[in-house]
């Protein structure tokens, strides 16, 4: 009806429009241009779905006499389009047209320019001439399908064939995706594991994305092909003569050439003020038709933005855009009352984004900006559900009263408004495009800049979030730059509100690209600049919300801010760990920039103490209760129920989606083998009793289980033949009954009842979502037998579904050993557990099996000893050879595999055979390592049966031949794929489930099916290959496949708590206990008579109920795997399985940026998204020459004659650098006040690390150092021996010191400067490593003794200069209370000896220095040194004094120039 009338409905999350209704209009005539542009710029609507369509209509008298129908479709095809002009009415709006669902996909055919056209989910329609393109590819090639099935089949008369398409298109205005994947976002072809040697793209790869993808660019960069078309920004009065040559193309050369090009532009050119190039031809040879400017101002002087869009095709456009800043003149600027004194203001802010989020996609810029003293608000809450409210808190400091507040805010007064009336010049701008939005933007902020921004990101759009060739958060960057570089040198402050809303997607993913940018940009800012950094919320939608943790995120934004002086560190930083809100940032904002305080009644300025409320988020009357509940501990009366969270869409649901015979498909069966004569003399044959030999008349026996003969040389060997044929063996038979007879009278177990059969399919890497979108016909099976919520069957066979299974661990190993024996691959304390190497399993229970004498390893565990011991005739199938693999349960497990069947040999001898044929013999490939399939035969396919085919028809036969109780464990490959296209990744488990659905059907029918219980189970989701990088994929991998079969008249099963169960918390440990169960059953009981190796933690499903509080902890499910959403504290999307929990866990490693000295600036750590900044190389000085003759200096000796003064001066230089950013943050001094102690130390640093080079292997000469300062001596030290690593004992509580810590690291090598961090009192104390050389430099009065106590013999010991060598505090001598100084402590116990004292040179101090403004600025300062005895180590308990190490001399006054030396302050009782 909207459509109908003029008035607005104001917002709209969903709009849905079907026109397969009688009595609606076509879809281009609902949303026509004269009908929906009005009400669509009136309305917000975030999202838009809609048909389309294409209908081709061939006569078949044109296909008359041509049987082959190799004809030119377009000659003869008839094609109706439908929803091309809704599409443009929408594209029009700004919306983003994208492709949501199809009834038909074809595979791509990289041909000529096709390679830009692979249409699939998401895929992106940049025009309607694009839309009208992918309609037209899909029925032309569903026609081309239809005509290759009618191929011979045409009898000739003139009826159409007629063909349909039908498609679903998402529109929206903002970044969302139709499906959110971030697979959208990615190229895996870039990465290394998915490219041959030939640099080839595979069909198959496990690119084993890490955390950030560091190693690999394989994020979308914006397209290459706008990057010929450049527009650049010209006033129209603008004297081309005149026109400085850095304003133009610096990709032009010849500087007359230039001045021509600006003096001849064209008509549109000289409109719009521009210049245009395109592929560095002159805008004058293209018709005008092919060309679209646009400018920001009708008045070329005053556009501070333009785009060109150059398109001769209309498809994919080619997009450039610039800005610039055109400066306001003084007289339109308000008086500014204090221009000296008023700091400038950057506001960043990033919409949306929780402070998580912040460390999980901007890592570098979170690092930065710790490193540059940003004080992280680490409590700051949100104060209402979106953007709207949170904004207007911190831009007016007053609270709004609906989404629709800020359009009716009416007088409300902006902080923008408020600092232009005082005279500050402002700017506020956002990367998106503001048309029709009811945020900040849609007030249009009337700031002297940005307003022309509005329109700019409307021109066009390419994702990932590109205006041409840029991210268009790389645009608003440079004109935030421009505007910072125009208004910079004049005395009046500036502020800049600037807002990225490139997070505002729900696949979390473009945040990322952000990272590298920000981290440069923040670096940059003027330092007399009050800087936010900020967001206005968490994510408050998309798949992530539907968790709690979701919800808790959204409630918290990030705050983190940065004043002009640090003299209010302190008190932001006390500030920090409190609850504070945005309107609290505004009024620290009114009060840094405007000296207003009080302003509101919402908030309290940063500036100042927070009172003791503020530790109470309740207590806070601006935060919503609801948030504060979310944050606030579980309470403890609700019993706790694991909620699994709602499955996120998946880019696989869309090939699920569409039809199996119009998408592709594997071929349904396996070609045979082509027959060879058996005489033939080439020929190899191989059975499970002899490897691979000539062939002979008597290979096959009676006691092979399958024979295998091979013809062939070539890649896929066509001529293999396999036979299998079980053979029952009486004598394994007469054993096993000898041994369950043995068992049960050894354990007095009750030999009257019936031993069911198991049957253990596990299919590998199939979650519960996959196994129903791709296993359709097994789960129309699974649906006839279902156990109802009453717990009633309603045929022969019950089948329960457990639909909250959780996997215990990431890989098949460790769920698979949870399953088949119940143990753990990790160490639990509170468990009691036997530890195995590679597994702990459980003990305890009152019979058990006794113990394998060989191995020493219980029978009580794996279920095959267990069956074995039980009479089980057993049976293990892998569906590779799986010998030596490290990724097999029975390769990397407590446990042999002995069983009486198994496949393995047969798997072994085909990747024999296939070496063999391919000339591999002999290679480095490994039998478990060999791939079979091929683009031509893309299943893995021998003599005409599939690998699943194959072991199926084993298990059929073994049932055949043996009545004896059996156990079967089969797992089956088919899911695990890793193609790199989505539509082929789930086909050969489509083609394993009609085999399964086949072998089930028949085998139920099978009257010994009726002693059976059927496993029908996965280990885990898909965690391989390059689609765990989508969030879909992480949940799902989470929630395997678990399904029990079983007879209706199995007697040893409680339907009604198998069905209660279904819907319970499991694991494969439920799993096993289970068949432990079955296999001795109990009818008084549900626990099994052989209970020893049972998990206490596991439950019986056919007999005990599964506790509804259950939780991942109590059922041993680790909480990165943990799938009960309320118990997770992170379910946000990461880049690889399990991970998500880890990033926001306290250890996590960010990656930490590198230093670059010579731009002064950190070196951002490469991320997805990233290819803004190249790799850093290696510094120069991480490594030089060791000096290896050091001779002793002599009074003339300067630094230089021990160390690089360059390397030296540019460390010093760098930490200069860093500090000056951090005005009045109380730098003390360093090393670089006292030149003879540097020198000193230099010296005897490089002879000590010298001599223990040369006489021992030691690689490294520690030095502990207390107290890191500034970093001077640290610099000093690396500066002094290659082979130096130094480790600083501080708190780092000084603004600059992790800068300067992280900085020297870069310069020198990570590997040589390490730190503690935290009291060095007691952090000294607690330090268990050992030092060969100690520098004291703390205020700790026992950071020297504690070194000492620690250190042996021969050990240097030095300390900071001072004033004077006697005191309480440092050197010599003890006050009148008793307080004894450091070394006169330590030598009067006799733990020091041969000390040195020494007077430094007379200097004077800077005075900003924080000794200098304490003490006065002149120095006179005394230094000693002094070598360990070694008798103190560990407070003396040897009586005689440890031998010094060979390497180490003596310290000698005589060594070094007397002229420097004085007196050592005599023993205490000596000197009265």
């Amino acid at each position: 009806e909207g459509w109908q009338g003029s008035d607005s409905v104001g917002w709209i999350l969903l709009a849905y429009i079907a026109t397969d209704v009688p009595g609606v209009p076509s879809i281009d005539e609902i949303l026509s241009f004269q009908r929906a542009t009005s009400w669509l710029e009136q309305t917000t609507i975030t999202y838009i779905v809609f048909p389309v369509s294409a209908k081709a209509s061939l006569p078949l008298e044109s296909l008359l006499g041509n049987f082959e129908y190799d004809i030119d479709l377009t000659r003869d095809l008839s094609v109706e389009m439908v929803g091309l002009g809704a599409a443009g009415t929408l594209m029009r709006s700004s919306y983003k047209i994208q492709l949501l669902s199809s009834s038909h996909h074809f595979d791509w055919r990289p041909s000529g320019d096709e390679t830009e056209f692979n249409y699939g989910p998401n895929s992106f329609f940049h025009t309607v001439k694009s839309l009208h393109r992918f309609l037209y590819h899909q029925v032309s090639r569903a026609m081309q399908v239809e005509l290759k099935h009618m191929k011979g089949k045409f009898a000739g008369n003139s009826s159409m064939l007629e063909v349909e398409v039908h498609s679903l298109l998402f529109a929206t205005q903002g970044l969302d995706l139709a499906i959110p994947s971030r697979s959208s976002y990615t190229d895996v072809v870039k990465h290394n594991n998915c490219v041959d040697s030939q640099g080839r793209r595979k069909q198959r790869c496990d690119p084993k994305l890490n955390a950030r993808a560091l190693n690999e660019s394989i994020f979308l960069q914006c397209p290459e092909r706008h990057g010929g078309t450049r527009i650049q920004l010209f006033g129209s009065r603008d004297d081309p003569l005149k026109i400085q040559l850095h304003k133009l193309d610096p990709n032009q050369k010849n500087d007359s050439l230039r001045r021509r090009r600006v003096s001849e532009r064209t008509a549109i050119e000289k409109r719009h003020g521009v210049v245009v190039d395109v592929n560095n031809n002159w805008l004058k040879e293209w018709e005008a038709e092919h060309i679209e400017i646009w400018s920001s101002s009708s008045d070329p002087d005053q556009a501070e933005a333009a785009c060109v869009n150059a398109n001769r095709e209309g498809i994919l456009p080619r997009v450039d855009c610039a800005t610039r800043i055109v400066q306001i003149e003084e007289t339109e600027l308000k008086p500014l009352e204090s221009p000296s004194s008023n700091p400038n203001l950057l506001v960043i802010m990033i919409d949306p984004l929780s402070r998580y989020q912040l460390r999980r996609s901007l890592p570098n810029t979170w690092a930065i900006l710790k490193l540059l003293g940003f004080v992280d608000f680490e409590r700051y809450t949100a104060v209402g559900n979106n953007s709207g409210p949170n904004q207007a808190a911190l831009y007016s400091g007053r609270p709004i009263d609906s989404r629709d507040g800020i359009k009716s805010s009416g007088k409300r007064s902006w902080l923008w408004d408020r600092l232009k009336s005082k005279g500050y010049i402002t700017m506020k701008a956002e990367d998106g495009c503001v048309r029709n939005s009811n945020m900040v933007q849609s007030i249009q902020p009337r700031t002297h800049h940005g307003r022309q921004l509005h329109e700019f990101f409307c021109f066009s759009f390419d994702r990932p979030n590109c205006l041409g060739s840029k991210m268009a958060a790389e645009h608003l960057i440079e004109y935030t730059q421009q505007f910072i570089d125009a208004y910079e040198g004049i005395s009046r402050p500036w502020a800049a509100f600037v807002s990225f809303v490139d997070s505002h997607e729900d696949t979390l993913t473009l945040a990322s690209y952000l990272d590298g940018m920000l981290a440069e940009f923040v670096q940059s800012i003027p330092r007399n600049t009050v800087v936010l950094f900020t967001s206005d919320h968490g994510l408050h939608y998309g798949p992530p919300f539907s968790a709690r943790a979701g919800e808790v995120e959204r409630s918290q934004p990030l705050l983190m801010m940065k004043m002009p002086t640090f003299q209010k560190f302190n008190v932001l930083t006390k500030n920090a760990d409190k609850y504070t809100t945005p309107f609290d940032a505004h009024e620290t904002l009114s009060q840094a920039l405007l000296g207003e305080r009080g302003q509101t009644e919402y908030g309290l300025s940063l500036l100042d103490p927070l009172p003791a409320v503020r530790n109470d988020c309740t207590l806070v009357s601006s935060i919503p209760a609801s948030f504060c509940a979310l944050v606030a501990p579980p309470n403890g009366d609700r019993e706790p129920q694991c909620r699994f969270m709602a499955e996120p869409p998946s880019v696989f649901s869309y090939f699920a989606d569409i039809p199996l015979n119009n998408r592709p498909r594997w071929p349904k069966a396996c070609p045979l083998a082509k027959k060879r004569l058996a005489s033939q003399s080439d020929c190899l044959c191989a059975s499970d009793k002899k490897d691979w030999h000539r062939c002979s008349s008597g290979d096959e026996t009676s006691q092979d289980n399958y024979s295998l003969r091979s013809c062939g040389q070539h890649d896929l060997d066509s001529s293999l033949e396999v036979k299998i044929h079980v053979k029952r063996e009486e004598e394994l038979a007469e054993s096993r009954r000898k041994l369950a007879a043995h068992t049960e009278n050894q354990l007095g177990l009750d030999s009257s009842h019936s031993q069911p059969n198991i049957l253990f399919i596990e299919v590998d890497s199939v979650s519960l979502a996959a196994s129903e979108r791709h296993f359709r016909k097994t789960w129309s099976l699974l649906k006839q037998y279902a156990i109802g919520g009453d717990g009633s069957c309603q045929s022969e066979w019950c089948a329960a579904a457990f639909n909250q299974t959780s996997v215990v661990g990431q890989s098949s190993i460790v769920n698979q050993l949870a399953a088949l024996s119940g143990c753990l691959t990790n160490a639990d304390k509170s468990e009691n557990l036997k530890k195995y190497p590679k597994g702990h399993c459980p003990i305890g229970g009152q019979s058990s099996l006794g113990i394998n004498n060989k191995t020493s390893v219980a029978y009580d565990h794996w279920l095959f000893d267990v069956a074995e011991r039980l009479g089980y005739i057993t049976f293990f199938g892998e569906e590779f050879c799986y010998e030596e693999s490290p990724y097999v349960v029975q390769n990397q497990s407590p446990f042999t595999l002995r069983v009486d069947l198994s496949l393995e040999r047969i798997h072994c001898q085909f990747a024999k055979n296939w070496l063999r044929a391919n000339g591999k013999t002999n290679s480095d490939t490994k039998t478990w390592a060999v791939e079979y399939d091929s683009d031509d035969v893309p299943e893995t396919c021998f003599d005409g049966m599939s690998r699943g085919e194959m072991s199926l028809e084993f298990i059929r036969q073994m049932w055949d031949v043996y009545s004896e109780p059996k156990f079967a464990f089969l797992n089956v490959l088919a899911a695990h794929d890793y193609s790199i296209d989505p539509a082929h990744t789930p086909l050969s488990a489509e083609n394993y489930d009609l085999s399964l659905y086949e072998f089930l059907s028949g085998f139920v029918t099978r009257q010994d099916a009726r002693e059976t219980l059927i496993v029908l189970r996965s280990d885990h989701g898909l965690q391989g290959g390059p689609w765990p990088i989508d969030y879909s994929v992480q949940i799902e991998h989470m929630r395997p496949w678990t399904t029990l079969l079983f007879p209706r008249s199995y007697k040893h099963v409680d339907k009604h708590v198998l069905a209660i169960n279904q819907e319970r918390l499991t694991t494969g440990f439920d799993i096993y206990n289970t068949l432990r169960f079955a296999m001795t059953p109990s009818d008084e009981s549900a626990s099994p008579l052989l209970d020893a190796g049972i998990p206490r933690w596991s439950f019986n499903l056919f007999k005990q109920e599964v506790p509804r509080s259950r939780t991942c902890f109590d059922a041993k499910i680790p909480l990165k795997f943990c799938p009960c959403v309320d118990e997770r504290g992170d379910v946000a999307p990461s880049f690889y399985v399990g991970q998500s929990e880890m990033i926001t866990a306290p250890i996590f490693a960010v990656p930490l940026p590198t230093y670059n000295w010579e731009r002064a600036r950190f070196e951002p750590a490469r991320l997805p998204g990233e290819t803004f900044y190249k790799k850093p190389e290696k510094n120069k000085y991480h490594s030089f020459a060791l000096q290896q003759d050091v001779k002793t200096p002599g009074c003339n000796a300067t630094l230089g004659s021990y160390i690089d003064e360059n390397m030296l001066s540019d460390s010093w230089q760098m930490i200069q650098n860093i500090t000056s950013l951090f005005p009045a943050s109380d730098v003390s001094g360093g090393i670089f006040l006292y030149e003879r102690q540097a020198l000193l130390l230099a010296y005897l640093v490089q002879r000590e690390s010298a001599s223990m080079a040369a006489a021992t292997s030691n690689k490294q000469f520690v030095i502990c150092e207390t107290g890191f300062g500034s970093g001077h001596g640290a610099a000093l030290f690396l500066s002094s021996s290659p082979n130096v690593q130094v480790i600083s004992f501080d708190k780092y509580d000084r603004p600059y010191q992790s800068a300067v810590f992280y900085a020297l690291r870069s310069l020198f090598g990570s590997s040589r400067l390490m730190r503690v961090v935290g009291d060095s009192c007691s952090t000294v104390k607690q330090f268990g490593k050992k030092c060969d050389f100690i520098h004291g430099s703390s205020l700790c009065r026992t950071d020297n003794i504690d070194l000492i106590y620690k250190s042996g013999a021969s050990v240097k010991l030095t300390s900071t200069a001072m004033a004077k060598l006697t005191g309480r505090s440092v050197y010599f001598h003890k006050d009148g209370f008793g307080k004894t100084a450091q070394w006169e402590e330590l030598r009067s116990r006799g733990c020091i000896k041969n000390s040195i004292c020494f007077k430094d040179v007379e200097k004077q101090i800077d005075g900003d220095l924080l000794f200098a403004r304490r003490g006065g600025k002149h120095a006179s300062h005394q230094f000693c040194f002094a070598e360990s005895t070694g008798v103190c180590v560990g407070r003396s308990r040897e009586n005689e004094a440890p031998r010094a190490p060979l390497w180490s001399a003596p310290l000698k006054a005589d060594e070094f120039c007397p002229d420097w030396i004085v007196p050592v302050p005599p023993p205490e009782r000596e000197g009265r």
